[in-house]
Parts: structure tokens; C-alpha cells; sequence
């Protein structure tokens, strides 16, 4: 199958997927990333889909695979977002062996954001997950398309994720 007619069939479904993946994710934003990740998935088997048909049913059988897949990482991964007043997450009720814990965590992220992503992808990720900035105004101020915006956030994510996880199974 060449290029543009995997596109097109992935594009044509593309509300369908993303509402099959927001049903299983419950999140919009980790739709997004579902539909990301199931496309380069099949971009890398682009050459063996036969046509139309083909690439419409592996395209829905992929986001749903993707979608279980990000429910059981996240079910043994502990999510917190990224957050610049890292205060608001204190309640009188913390003892500081949590804060304490909640501050290394912090920091363990910043690290990795700082020592592991290029300068495009820190922005990208500071603009969308601390500012809470649209992936269409992000875009705008790089000088970027919406989607390319999608995919390097959900790649800087999926680094940051991956170095995480592996630095607290070492420990």
C-alpha cells in the first residue's frame, strides 16, 4: 500500500478511532497519543497492508490494542501531572516523608526532561502539560502543524515515561 492511501484510510476513520479510544482511555489527551502510537505502528507495516479495507480494519484493531496497552502500563506506572506550583498538591493531611517523596519525583522528571529531550520537545511539553496551552496555539508559536505538535509531545512523553520507569525498577 503506498503512502497516501494508508493516510487517507487512517484520516477518513479518524473521529471513529478517536471516540473508540477516548471510550477506552476515558481521556482525550491519551486518545490522542493512542492514535499517535497506532499510526506509526502501522507505518512501519505500511508495505504489507493490501488495501482499503485492510488498512481501515488494522487501523481500528491497532488503536484498540494501543488503548489496552496504555491501560495496563498505566496500571502499573504512578501517573502526577507536571505541575510548576508543586505546592498545590500539599494538603495539611501530608505527612513530609510524602512531600519529600512527591518533591523527588519532581525533580527525578525535571531531570529527565532537561537531560533527555531536545529544546523543541521541553517546550513543547512545558507549553501543553505546566501552561495548559491548545496544540493549535503551540503550533502557531513554533511555527508548526497541530499534528507534528501531537507527535513529538507524545514521543517527548513516551521518553520521559520510558527513562522514569527504568530509573525505579533500578532502584
Amino acid at each position: 500500500m503506498d503512502n497516501d492511501s494508508l493516510t487517507s484510510a487512517f484520516m477518513r476513520l479518524r473521529m471513529r478511532l478517536t471516540r473508540i479510544a477516548t471510550g477506552i482511555l476515558g481521556d482525550s489527551d491519551a486518545a490522542e497519543d493512542a492514535l499517535q502510537d497506532a499510526f506509526c505502528r502501522l507505518w512501519t507495516h505500511r508495505n504489507r497492508i493490501s488495501g482499503n479495507r485492510e488498512a481501515e480494519a488494522l487501523s481500528v484493531t491497532t488503536v484498540h490494542n494501543v488503548c489496552i496497552d496504555a491501560l495496563r502500563k498505566h496500571s502499573h506506572a504512578p501517573m502526577v501531572s507536571l505541575d510548576e506550583n508543586r505546592n498545590s498538591f500539599d494538603s495539611p493531611d501530608d505527612d513530609a516523608a510524602e512531600a519529600a517523596g512527591r518533591e523527588l519525583m519532581f525533580r527525578n522528571v525535571e531531570r529527565i526532561i532537561n537531560q533527555n529531550l531536545s529544546a523543541q520537545q521541553q517546550a513543547i511539553v512545558r507549553m501543553r502539560d505546566i501552561d495548559g496551552l491548545s496544540f493549535e496555539t503551540i503550533a502557531d508559536y513554533l511555527n508548526m502543524q497541530p499534528a507534528t505538535v501531537r507527535v513529538t509531545l507524545s514521543r517527548a512523553r513516551k521518553t520521559i515515561r520510558d527513562i522514569y520507569l527504568k530509573t525505579i525498577n533500578d532502584d
